[in-house]
């Protein structure tokens, strides 16, 4: 069950990382900046060496500009 949920995740940060790269064209100061956090912050959930709690996926979102549930949605199948 444990790695069901991690895939989940993964497939989460991968969605956030493709938005990333196209509204901060790979500029992960800018991001910080705009999600309210540190830059180490947003390396270490790109990489998968931090897990991203609900805070930071709402601050993320944010600074994409797009919904989380837009982001939810379809992610089981």
């Amino acid at each position: 069950m444990q790695n069901y949920f991690e895939q989940i995740e993964t497939e989460l940060v991968n969605r956030l990382y493709k938005e990333f790269l196209i509204k901060f064209d790979g500029n992960k100061s800018k991001f910080a900046k705009a999600s309210l956090c540190s830059e180490t912050t947003v390396r270490r959930v790109f990489r998968n060496e931090q897990r991203m709690t609900v805070d930071l996926l709402i601050r993320f979102c944010i600074a994409l500009e797009m919904k989380a549930s837009d982001l939810l949605n379809h992610l089981e199948q």
